[in-house]
């Protein structure tokens, strides 16, 4: 029995020696010590790192993007027709939301420290969307969506149009390491902070069919925001220059909502304000973001460039942006901001 413990407690013991690393420093490994920090001669080939890496140690690289997204946001519903005894059934009428260009260009580097490497990206986009609609007397009534100047909204239309504007910038800087987690899929963990900007300015204009009575809102919403940002890109390799990608990145802002709303209304020329308020509210705002699709990449000048391409779906899920400023029967008026569609980019390291 003895000689059996002594044969397995020999075996664990060359099982721990052959488990760590090649070291050239004995201060690190002394008898019966645990290694919690490998030095710059000691190699650790767990996730060796992925790049991609030219020749050089420090080398830059930069990112242009083509967006052809929407951007779409809930509780955005002007007015609403199907209303009166036995009438057919009507619709809820919301923005005609448009596809629009946007861009993205960033730049990073690649540190010669384990296959870090540091990057910055900016995005921006616009839309301008809007919606118009008619009565139709002999076929429905319409009545609006808001309850405007305090009017409860039972009152009668003839023409409600709604319509928005919003700009959207963003900015984020990140500290990642792509390495091999297979022989043919690649992962990269990334984290740090993100910048974002986003001005609203939404507007209802309503005719009753006396067409002498409009009613008008405006509201005005801009968010400002900075915190923290996450995320995860994989890779999964099917060839030396083909890959499908996936990414994900969580990221929960601190910031302020700059909000502000005007109710009037016009009679016979006569121009009066009957609401005006509003406030500066500050709160978290989380956002989601993940893409998905196809890349092609490849070596050339003896592997001092690389260039990729790809092309792929983009999809944010900003959650709760909409805080139009709501009187108490319009509480539905809320939503998320959504932006989506085809990203193409383009990489140049060098």
């Amino acid at each position: 029995m003895k000689t059996m413990l002594g044969l397995l407690t020999l075996s664990i013991g060359n099982l721990l020696c052959a488990a760590e690393p090649a070291s050239h420093n004995d201060n690190h490994h002394e008898s019966g010590s645990k290694t919690l920090y490998y030095t710059n001669d000691q190699h650790v080939k767990v996730t060796p790192p992925a790049g991609p890496q030219t020749m050089s140690d420090w080398n830059l690289y930069v990112t242009a993007d083509f967006l052809y997204w929407t951007v779409r946001e809930d509780g955005m519903f002007h007015a609403v027709s199907g209303v009166g005894a036995n009438v057919g059934k009507g619709n809820v009428y919301d923005l005609d939301w448009k596809w629009e260009p946007g861009f993205k260009v960033g730049l990073g580097m690649n540190l010669p420290h384990d296959g870090w490497d540091i990057f910055a990206e900016y995005t921006w986009i616009n839309t301008s969307v809007g919606n118009t609609v008619s009565r139709d007397p002999a076929t429905t009534d319409l009545i609006s969506y808001w309850t405007i100047n305090g009017i409860a909204p039972v009152q009668l239309l003839a023409r409600s149009q709604a319509s928005l504007d919003l700009k959207f910038n963003d900015i984020h800087l990140e500290l990642g390491r792509n390495s091999y987690l297979s022989q043919f899929l690649k992962v990269k963990i990334h984290a740090g902070l993100q910048g974002t900007w986003i001005n609203q300015d939404y507007s209802v204009c309503q005719t009753l069919p006396d067409e002498t009575t409009m009613y008008h809102l405006t509201q005005k919403q801009d968010f400002w925001g900075i915190g923290l940002r996450a995320g995860l890109d994989t890779s999964w390799q099917f060839t030396q220059n083909w890959s499908f990608f996936a990414d994900f990145a969580l990221s929960v802002l601190w910031g302020e909502f700059d909000l502000e709303r005007k109710d009037r209304s016009v009679v016979a020329g006569v121009d009066t304000t009957n609401i005006h308020t509003g406030i500066d509210a500050r709160t978290f705002e989380p956002a989601l973001a993940i893409d998905a699709g196809l890349r092609w990449e490849t070596w050339f000048m003896d592997g001092d460039m690389h260039f990729l391409l790809q092309a792929g779906w983009d999809h944010q899920l900003w959650i709760l942006q909409n805080e139009f400023i709501k009187v108490p029967t319009e509480a539905d008026h809320t939503g998320d901001l959504v932006l989506q569609g085809l990203t193409v980019k383009a990489r140049l390291d060098f």
